[in-house]
């Protein structure tokens, strides 16, 4: 049998074993406690460091837009690849990269895009963001224009220039010794007898096609061997008297640094001639160029040109130059025949761009636009009818970028 001092034994161990197991209890909780803030307290500082290491990587992309803005050379200050590469910000590090995404060459072409990519670190947390940079492209100015000279330009004394739908320009002197018919602008004005439009004076310096137009599209071009003028000739896109035709109606002639003349032919495609600073293609007698395409010029031409078309008096005519302009392979507005009774206009139609000096002589006349780089020499009453449907839908190579912009919806956060 249990006596009293047994159970009291008893009773004092149960007691014990009770506050042991509440102190056991109480230190779990407390421990669990700790846990628990160590843990929140860790989360609390990872959720701070992504939030820092995105700041680095939206910050550093920001960054990378402001030099794109500021640098008219960015494409060849910065690299290929990465700009910057760990660099501090607040706790946390930052790196930049730029990558094209067409060729992995930024400097070789203006118009392509660029992938800007930011990674920000901070602890452990990483972040990636990136946006895609895009160009704005738009046309010269000088497709505003009937004619725009790089150049003086000069309306000799009994001359005139008509300019029909814009103005003629020059990035140099205008010497107006007689009739300007239309508008014009001029950095400045040596002289100025009669203009029946208005006169901006001085006006912006309008941009020059780039350097490389000329060899782009020669290098594109079908050659045609030069072996001296081209005379009473039909030169297409579906015949060429020299060679296989080009599907594009673009042609090459280096003339080796001689002079060239081109009369009493018909060109329908885009003609690119090269001689040399002292040499020039000679338009005369009666010649109708148009471009094949919509998107390139009528007539490149790397040296001189002089236009002599009496456009008023003589068309292209068959008859008179005992050749077919249409024949079966070269149609004339979708007709082709066998005779030699038809008759073309005596122009060129699109645009006609020149490296060196243009003189226009006798009464030529041109629907289009015509850039010079050069002098221009007005010698004669010819006529520029302006095409406005060259500026809107612009040859290849007379564009600008006029900036970059950050294509919609493409900042995203990058994922390794």
């Amino acid at each position: 049998m249990w006596n009293k001092k047994d159970r009291r034994i008893r009773l004092t161990g149960s007691v014990y074993l009770h506050v042991l197991g509440a102190s056991l209890l109480v230190t779990i909780m407390g421990l669990a406690a700790l846990s628990a803030v160590r843990l929140q307290t860790r989360a609390v500082q990872r959720a701070q460091d992504y939030a820092e290491a995105k700041a680095c990587a939206v910050s550093v992309v920001e960054l990378g837009l402001l030099y794109v803005s500021r640098d008219p050379n960015w494409r060849t200050t910065w690299p290929n690849g990465a700009w910057l590469t760990d660099k501090a910000l607040g706790g946390g590090m930052l790196t930049l990269e730029g990558i094209d995404p067409q060729d992995g060459d930024l400097a070789d072409s203006g118009y392509e895009p660029l992938i800007l990519t930011g990674t920000g670190n901070t602890g452990v947390a990483r972040h990636k963001a990136q946006i895609t940079l895009v160009p704005v492209i738009r046309p010269l100015d000088a497709l505003n224009t009937c004619l725009h000279a790089g150049g003086n330009l000069q309306v000799k004394g009994g001359d005139r220039i008509i300019a029909v739908g814009a103005p003629i320009s020059t990035n140099g002197i205008l010497d107006n010794d007689e009739i300007i018919d239309g508008d014009a602008e001029a950095c400045s004005v040596d002289s100025m007898v009669t203009i029946t439009g208005s006169l901006v004076v001085p006006a912006d310096t309008k941009a020059m096609p780039d350097t490389a137009v000329f060899s782009d599209y020669a290098d594109r071009a079908t050659v045609v061997p030069y072996s001296g003028d081209i005379d009473r000739q039909v030169l297409t896109a579906t015949s060429n008297p020299w060679g296989p035709a080009d599907a594009n109606g673009l042609y090459f002639i280096d003339t080796g640094g001689k002079d060239i003349t081109i009369k009493d032919s018909r060109i329908h495609g885009t003609l690119v001639v090269r001689t040399t600073s002292a040499r020039k293609v000679l338009i005369d007698n009666a010649v109708f160029v148009q471009n094949y395409r919509a998107d390139a010029p009528a007539l490149i031409v790397d040296g001189n040109l002089e236009v002599k078309n009496d456009s008023c008096d003589y068309p292209l005519s068959e008859s008179s130059c005992a050749t077919n302009f249409n024949p079966t392979g070269a149609p004339y507005a979708g007709e082709s025949d066998d005779d030699t009774n038809d008759e073309y206009p005596n122009e060129i139609r699109g645009l006609i761009h020149v490296t060196g000096y243009l003189k226009l002589f006798d009464s030529a006349r041109i629907v289009g636009i015509v850039i010079c780089e050069g002098v221009t020499t007005v010698d004669g009453t010819n006529t520029i009818i302006y095409d406005p449907s060259i500026y809107t839908s612009p040859p290849e190579g007379y564009t600008h970028v006029e900036r970059m912009e950050i294509s919609p919806t493409s900042w995203r956060q990058v994922v390794d």
